[in-house]
């Protein structure tokens, strides 16, 4: 007499596999694990086949058992300067986003802007075998040789994505905006409406982004004819009272005052014009403000902000297809995406007071 075969049972307590399911299916493990990332290479059809076995047998994915026989999680990590910085708030929601999309995990760090902090999250992350990491690092030179972590990273060839930087040559795969890009087109607009006298306000020259603003400012004043004077650059902190206490620096300085002011950010933006409009200097009738970052806020200040607005939100996306793309060693040699940007001119930007065509007072 033959036995009757147990039916297959499937519950909370039972210990779903990917064989299990492709057993179920008539399919490899193989394409079970790449439809539950949501792979392309596997047709939507396929996917939701999987997905609702999946589904109805109860499968959990083993993410201990996945790092032992890969060596890495689909847990990846984010390093950034600041988290609370709007700016890496987007890139962070456009990175979490995608990697949920793909079946990933995100732990987020704070490099603090600090070398040793940033080198000692990254070993952290690595140590806890995550599947890659994507990093915005306190790099002072596009070219100058790399701290010892990064040519320890480079040498291992782990994942790696840097954000918001540029090395040239790229040592990495990078995603960054096009900053240069940015200021000329807030210099091109304030050229085109009569400005000659432009202050800028600046921050920290030893981050590559801050640096090759200040240096395309430089570039093209020159270019466009503005006036030559030192006196008319300040520096402050990322923040709005940053750049309130610089712009008090700034006026109280100058006796020939500046028509426009240009401004490497956002938040400290929104302090300059309140600043301005505390000691009842019109905007945009006397001085120009011009940010860069296009955060929500510069849209909703007081007076609302003309700013170069940058995609962050699809520099985190692309940052984490490059990362996607690197763990499954489908590239090899670095590559370098650069995002466009553009000028949203609101009315913060005016002419000059008294070139052709300026607005009457």
């Amino acid at each position: 007499m033959s036995r009757r075969k147990k039916p297959e049972r499937y519950g909370r307590d039972a210990h779903v596999t990917l064989e299990d399911i492709g057993k179920k299916l008539g399919l490899s493990r193989a394409t079970i694990s790449l439809a539950l990332r949501n792979h392309p290479r596997i047709s939507t059809a396929t996917k939701e086949r999987i997905s609702i076995a999946a589904r109805q047998m109860g499968y959990q994915p083993d993410q201990v058992a996945r790092a032992l026989a890969t060596g890495r999680s689909n847990l990846i990590g984010v390093v950034v300067p600041n988290t609370a910085d709007h700016v890496y708030a987007e890139v962070f929601r456009g990175i979490e986003d995608a990697a949920q999309a793909a079946g990933y995990h995100v732990l987020l760090s704070n490099g603090s802007y600090d070398p040793d902090h940033t080198a000692a999250r990254i070993r952290e992350m690595m140590r806890l075998k995550l599947g890659g990491i994507m990093a915005a690092p306190p790099f002072q030179s596009e070219s100058s040789p790399l701290p010892p972590l990064w040519r320890e990273i480079k040498r291992s060839g782990f994942p790696l994505v840097l954000l918001n930087r540029e090395l040239n040559p790229a040592v990495f795969d990078q995603v960054t905006i096009d900053n240069r890009g940015g200021i000329r087109l807030a210099m091109e607009c304030l050229a085109s409406l009569g400005h000659k006298r432009v202050a800028y306000i600046t921050g920290s020259v030893d981050m590559i982004p801050i640096r090759q603003r200040y240096d395309a400012f430089r570039e093209y004043s020159s270019k466009y004819g503005f006036e030559a004077d030192a006196e008319m650059v300040e520096y402050c902190e990322l923040s709005a009272k940053g750049g309130y206490e610089s712009c008090a620096k700034l006026w109280s300085r100058l006796r020939k005052k500046p028509t426009a002011i240009m401004v490497f950010s956002d938040a400290p933006s929104l302090g300059v014009i309140r600043y301005l409009s505390e000691h009842k200097v019109r905007i945009p009738e006397e001085v120009s403000v011009i940010g860069f970052d296009g955060t929500d806020s510069s849209e909703f200040s007081q007076i609302s902000l003309s700013t170069v607005a940058t995609p962050m939100y699809e520099m985190g996306k692309q940052a984490f297809h490059m990362l996607e793309e690197t763990m499954e060693r489908r590239q090899s040699r670095p590559r370098s995406i650069l995002l466009p940007v553009q000028l949203v001119r609101r009315e913060s930007v005016a002419r000059a007071n008294g070139s052709r065509g300026a607005r009457k007072s």
